[in-house]
């Protein structure tokens, strides 16, 4: 069976009950990536959370709109460990920080398309998205891995993400002790590689919770996406 969705250069593709696969595709314009550095040990984090979860709910997600939300483990020391931390996040963060991506380390902290976003604070509207048009990059699950295939040409950095969607965890202490929280785009891993036109991702197990799946890909010198691609997995 074949189900197919077609939009604004988008074009959803799933092969599933027959093939066993999973195919995204998306052409035109990259849909806006935007990165949100959190933790669940930081009292400044849950609103921030909140505005990405509600990016999360329009209708163009995946299409024009990516959010992903990284847990910092560095919080964990303060009395609640992050359910969902990983030491990769944070040094994600700090090596954004170190190639002036970030002009420091710090919870909530926002990345949209590659640059620093600090309009968050000031309820700002998100940066401009990137309007030009990119070939199409195709997203394949078969076989317990991912492949990434891109129609353009050139030496890409391939970023690959699986996340879980409405994880709700009760914090019994830190410094958001006593609330309950709800969270969205949860990176639960992470990858990357450099390549040409192919890239492979072969996870160790793909965690029961994830829901969704996303790629974007960035030129070598840069972290601008230069095309994405993203969707829902199925069961």
């Amino acid at each position: 069976m074949m189900n197919s969705r077609f939009s604004d250069g988008f074009w959803l593709l799933c092969i599933c009950p027959l093939a066993q696969a999973q195919v995204w595709q998306h052409a035109g314009p990259p849909a806006q990536v935007i990165e949100l550095f959190t933790s669940q040990g930081c009292s400044s984090c849950p609103p921030a959370d909140r505005f990405t979860h509600q990016l999360g709910e329009t209708n163009s997600l995946w299409e024009t709109i990516i959010p992903v939300a990284y847990h910092v483990d560095y919080w964990d020391y303060l009395g609640w460990k992050d359910a969902f931390s990983n030491p990769a996040f944070s040094l994600k963060q700090r090596l954004y920080h170190q190639y002036d991506v970030l002009s420091s380390v710090y919870t909530p902290g926002f990345v949209v398309d590659g640059k620093e976003w600090r309009g968050f604070f000031s309820h700002q509207r998100l940066p401009e998205q990137n309007t030009t048009a990119a070939k199409a990059l195709k997203l394949t699950y078969e076989n317990q891995a991912f492949t990434l295939d891109y129609a353009g040409e050139g030496r890409f950095v391939a970023h690959f993400v699986l996340m879980a969607m409405d994880e709700t965890t009760p914090i019994l202490r830190g410094e958001n002790a006593g609330k309950v929280l709800t969270y969205n785009h949860v990176v639960l891993d992470s990858a990357q590689s450099a390549s040409e036109n192919r890239w492979s991702f072969s996870p160790a197990r793909i965690p029961a919770n994830a829901d969704a799946v996303a790629a974007w890909l960035t030129r070598e010198n840069s972290f601008v996406p230069v095309q994405t691609v993203a969707g829902w997995l199925t069961p």
